[in-house]
């Protein structure tokens, strides 16, 4: 299985960058508008064939699609596309093709792991963008071959829950008993839904930018919390028959329709391909109304489930997200002694879940270094070890230990 992947990486400015981006965008639109190949020659004599070609090449392209859709775009302004003979990269320095027997030597500043991923896989191509300001980044577009196992395969499911008190919450589970869980906060996706409310077109843009950052970097500390266990597979719910019934809450109803359940899934799906990790959708049926330690039919109020049989009072969204590997886990089976005994060893794992409120009787181990949560955006009453990650998202980890 082959994936591509996009690194955003600066480049050095040049004056002739801006004139070979004009070059590219003036042979674009003749192209479009019928010139040959030929006639793009004869209009541009002193740069290099290369340009022409791939102006064109891309022209066709847009034109076939804008054919297919019946959408034509109200600004047209596409990127430089080189193509893999017409750019060459040593170390930090680029050569890219400008005019004939003559190439621009630019330098780059990407990143270690930018670098890492450039040597472990293969570029195919790279974009020339151009943003507001008026700088040029480069675009890289890298592959690499991929063997992603079944999801039968796997050996430990990890169910993932998603909801708007709670951005995600995930649960390893292997057929013995399930691991400590994962939580992250939604409260700062609920802080920017409230300003976008009021926002204008401009400011609504900037806060989805910033929502979406947070979503990518949700779905990769999901990956990597599945990647600790052996032969993961991440569980999730299958959204296509799901309707999201509106309440006579307006507030209710706001934070449903900004909602990035879809989203979410889909940043996790590609992410977890990318590491070779399988992933699973199942049906959602009853999985945040049953008891995962005794299989019973309990109530839920809020972020509260409450089991009648066994006493339990559990963090919901966690106990949905349990039941969602133990459903993966079933299908996996087919064999139900199989089942019975995985289900019946839910009750060995040491859960340690949020406390949804002060007065619960079940209290979190603090000896277990494992435990840990995560909280994307606003500050947690506890203390916590702070650090930053690029583009400004701040992560605060929760140990119960030492680690």
């Amino acid at each position: 299985m082959k994936l591509q992947k996009v690194l955003t990486i600066p480049i050095q400015q040049n004056e002739k960058l801006e004139e070979i981006y004009n070059v590219y965008l003036e042979a674009f639109k003749l192209s479009y508008a019928g010139y040959s190949y030929e006639k793009l020659r004869e209009l541009f004599p002193s740069y290099n064939s290369n340009i022409l070609v791939s102006a064109s090449w891309h022209a066709i392209k847009f034109r076939k699609a804008v054919i297919k859709t019946h959408n034509y775009p109200k600004q047209l302004n596409p990127n430089p596309i080189f193509r893999k003979r017409d750019y060459k990269i040593d170390s930090n320095k680029i050569e890219i093709i400008y005019k004939p027997k003559n190439r621009l030597k630019l330098f780059i500043y990407p990143s270690q792991k930018q670098v890492k991923l450039m040597k472990e896989t293969k570029l195919k191509s790279i974009e020339l963008v151009k943003d507001k300001d008026g700088k040029f980044k480069l675009h890289l577009f890298i592959e690499k071959e991929i063997d992603i196992y079944k999801w039968k395969e796997a050996k430990t499911f990890i169910g993932v829950d998603i909801g708007l008190n709670y951005l995600a919450v995930c649960s390893a589970f292997d057929g013995n008993k399930f691991g400590n869980p994962l939580f992250f906060k939604g409260g700062e996706w609920k802080h920017l839904s409230r300003r976008q409310r009021k926002s204008n077109a401009t400011k609504w843009k900037h806060l989805m930018n910033r929502k979406n950052e947070i979503l990518h970097l949700v779905a990769k500390r999901i990956v990597e919390y599945a990647k600790k266990f052996e032969k993961p597979c991440i569980v999730m719910e299958n959204l296509k028959k799901m309707k999201v019934k509106k309440t006579y809450n307006k507030w209710n109803n706001f934070l449903l329709s900004s909602w990035a359940r879809k989203k979410l899934q889909e940043f996790i799906n590609y992410k977890a391909n990318w590491e070779g990790v399988p992933v699973k959708y199942v049906n959602p049926y009853n999985t945040s109304q049953i008891c995962c330690y005794c299989g019973a039919k309990g109530k839920r109020k809020g972020i509260d489930f409450y089991c009648q049989r066994c006493g339990k009072h559990l963090n919901a969204d966690f106990n949905a997200s349990v039941n969602l590997a133990r459903t993966a886990f079933r299908a996996k089976s087919y064999k139900r002694k199989a089942f019975s005994k995985s289900f019946n060893a839910f009750g060995e794992g040491d859960t340690c879940p949020p406390l949804s409120r002060p007065n619960l009787t079940s209290q979190p181990d603090e000896s277990n270094e494992s435990k840990m949560e995560i909280e994307v955006g606003l500050g947690i009453g506890r203390e916590e070890t702070n650090f930053s990650i690029g583009g400004g998202v701040g992560l605060k980890y929760k140990s119960g230990g030492n680690g």
